[in-house]
C-alpha cells in the first residue's frame, strides 16, 4: 500500500513515529534523528525543573509507544523509520544537563553507545511487544547515558570541547565510516522505505 493511501491516524503515527519523517534518512537513521533530537533539545532544554523534564519524557514515550506500535503494524516488527525512541532517549540523557555544544555532543555519543551495545537489560527488554520494545530499550539506554553524562560532568565540571578532542572526533568518524558497512549488518535494522508498507493489519 503506498503511503498516500494510508489512513489519517496511521499517516499522524508515521509522521510521529518518524520523528517528521526524519527515520526515512537514507543513512543511519537513528543516528541523524537522535542529532536532530538533540538539536531540538537545545531549543526545549534547559526547562529548569525536573519536573518539565519528566513530562517531556513522559510525553514522548507515550506518544512514542502508539506511534511505533502502529509503525509496525504497516512496516513490520521494530521497523528503522520508528526513531522517536532515538528523541526519548535523548530526552533522558539531557535532563537536567547544562545544554551546550559539549554536554549536547557527548550526551549524543554516550546514548548511541548505550543504544548500540544494549547493555542489560536492553536487549531483553526489547522483546516486549508492540511499541513498548521498541520505545523502552532507549529508554534504559538514555538512562545510561544519562549516568555516563553525570559522571563526566562530575570529573569534568565545565567540558570545553578542544582541537585535540575535535581531531579525536573526526577521526573516530573516519573509522566508523570505513567499517560501517560490517557494523550496519551486525547492528542495523533493514532500512524502512517510505512507500514499502507492508504487513499490514486491518
Amino acid at each position: 500500500m503506498a503511503a498516500s493511501r494510508l489512513g489519517r491516524l496511521d499517516r499522524v503515527a508515521v509522521g510521529v513515529g518518524s520523528f517528521a519523517l526524519s527515520g526515512f534518512f537514507p543513512v543511519a537513521p537513528a543516528t541523524f534523528a537522535s542529532a536532530l533530537a538533540a538539536g531540538a533539545l537545545w531549543l526545549v532544554y534547559p526547562l529548569g525543573s525536573w519536573v518539565a523534564y519528566a513530562a517531556v519524557v513522559a510525553i514522548v514515550l507515550g506518544v512514542g509507544v502508539w506511534a511505533c506500535g502502529r509503525m509496525e503494524r504497516l512496516y513490520g516488527h521494530d521497523p528503522s523509520a520508528a526513531v522517536i525512541d532515538e528523541v526519548c532517549g535523548m530526552a533522558i540523557t539531557l535532563a537536567g544537563a547544562p545544554i551546550d555544544i559539549a554536554t549536547l555532543l557527548f550526551g549524543f555519543l554516550f546514548f548511541r553507545f548505550f543504544d548500540v551495545v544494549k547493555v542489560a537489560p536492553g536487549r531483553r527488554i526489547e522483546r516486549l511487544p508492540g511499541g513498548w520494545g521498541v520505545m523502552m530499550d532507549d529508554v534504559v539506554a538514555g538512562l545510561y547515558a544519562f549516568a555516563a553524562l553525570r559522571l563526566l560532568l562530575w570529573a569534568w565540571p565545565e567540558p570545553r570541547l578542544h582541537v585535540a578532542h575535535v581531531v579525536a572526533l573526526g577521526a573516530a568518524a573516519i573509522v566508523l565510516a570505513v567499517f560501517r558497512k560490517p557494523l550496519m549488518r551486525r547492528y542495523g535494522k533493514p532500512r524502512t522505505r517510505i512507500g514499502a508498507i507492508g504487513n499490514r493489519e486491518a
